[in-house]
C-alpha cells in the first residue's frame, strides 16, 4: 500500500510531500546526487581554476541521472513497492544516453520558449517538468516523455510552477547557506592550519550536491500528482492493492469427505 496519501494536492501540499519523502530517505537521495557527480568532483581536484567553471557546467549533465534515480525511489512510495538505491541507480544508468538526449530536448524547448519572453520559458518549463520521471518510469523515448509530460501538465502550468519555484528557491537558500557557512569556517580555520584551497572548493561542491535532492525529488512528486489528476492513478493503485489482498478462491472439497450438513441428498444411481 502507498505510504503517501494518494490524492490531488495543491502546490504547497506537494512541497510538503516532497519534504516528507526527503526526511525519510535523505541519505539515499543524497547518494543519488553524489554518485553520478563523483567523476567531476575528482576532476575538480586536478584542473586549474580557469577550467573549473567548465567542469562545474559539465556536472549539469549528470543531473538527469540524479532525477531519474530519485523518480524510481519516489515511485516506491506511491506504489507501495519500495525501490532500493542500487536498483534505481542501475535502471537510470542503463538509460543514461537517452536521459542526456531528453535533457537537451528540454533545454532546447525552454530556450524556444524564450522567444515568447520570459513567461513563455516558464510555461514550457512547467509543461516539461515531469518529463524525466515519465521517461524513466514509463520506459518512453525522449520525444515520448516530452509529449507525455505536456499531456499531463497541459492546463496546469501555474500549479506545476508553484512547486518548481518553491523547489528552486529552497535549493538556492540551502546551497547558499551551506556555502556561506563553509567559507566562514574556512576563513577561521586557515588562520591556524595550512590547507590547500582545493579543499574549500571540494567542500562547497559537496554542499551544492547536498542541496540537490531539493530539486530532483519534486518532479517525481509532481508527476504522480498529475497522474492522479489525469489518469486516476489513485484508483488504479487502490484496485491493485485490493487485488493483492483478495483471498484465494475456495478449493474444491477433497475426496472422501462427507457431504456438508443440510446438503440435498444425492439422487439414485
Amino acid at each position: 500500500m502507498s505510504s503517501v496519501g494518494l490524492r490531488a494536492r495543491p502546490a504547497t501540499g506537494l512541497i510538503d510531500t516532497a519534504v516528507v519523502l526527503l526526511r525519510r530517505r535523505y541519505w539515499d537521495y543524497f547518494l543519488a546526487a553524489l554518485i553520478p557527480a563523483l567523476p567531476f568532483l575528482i576532476v575538480d581536484v586536478f584542473v586549474s581554476y580557469r577550467t573549473l567553471g567548465w567542469v562545474e557546467d559539465a556536472d549539469r549533465l549528470v543531473w538527469p541521472v540524479a532525477a531519474a534515480i530519485a523518480a524510481c525511489m519516489v515511485s516506491g512510495e506511491y506504489t507501495g513497492r519500495p525501490v532500493s538505491l542500487g536498483d534505481a541507480l542501475a535502471r537510470a544508468l542503463r538509460r543514461y544516453p537517452a536521459l542526456i538526449v531528453l535533457s537537451l530536448f528540454v533545454a532546447v524547448c525552454v530556450a524556444c520558449g524564450l522567444a515568447f519572453l520570459i513567461i513563455g520559458a516558464f510555461v514550457v518549463a512547467a509543461w516539461l517538468y515531469a518529463a524525466a520521471p515519465a521517461f524513466i518510469l514509463e520506459d518512453l523515448s525522449p520525444s515520448g516523455a516530452i509529449g507525455r509530460s505536456f499531456d499531463l501538465a497541459n492546463g496546469l502550468a501555474p500549479h506545476v510552477l508553484g512547486v518548481w519555484v518553491g523547489a528552486v528557491l529552497a535549493n538556492i537558500i540551502v546551497d547558499w547557506a551551506l556555502a556561506a557557512l563553509i567559507r566562514w569556517g574556512w576563513v577561521a580555520l586557515v588562520a591556524y592550519v595550512v590547507l590547500p584551497v582545493r579543499v574549500e572548493t571540494m567542500l562547497v561542491l559537496l554542499a551544492a550536491i547536498a542541496a540537490r535532492p531539493l530539486i530532483v525529488v519534486p518532479p517525481a512528486v509532481v508527476y504522480f500528482d498529475l497522474r492522479i489528476r489525469r489518469d486516476g492513478f489513485d484508483i488504479e493503485a487502490m484496485a491493485a492493492s485490493l487485488d493483492d489482498a483478495a483471498p484465494a478462491p475456495p478449493s474444491a472439497i477433497p475426496p472422501n469427505v462427507p457431504d456438508a450438513p443440510n446438503a440435498p441428498a444425492a439422487g439414485p444411481a
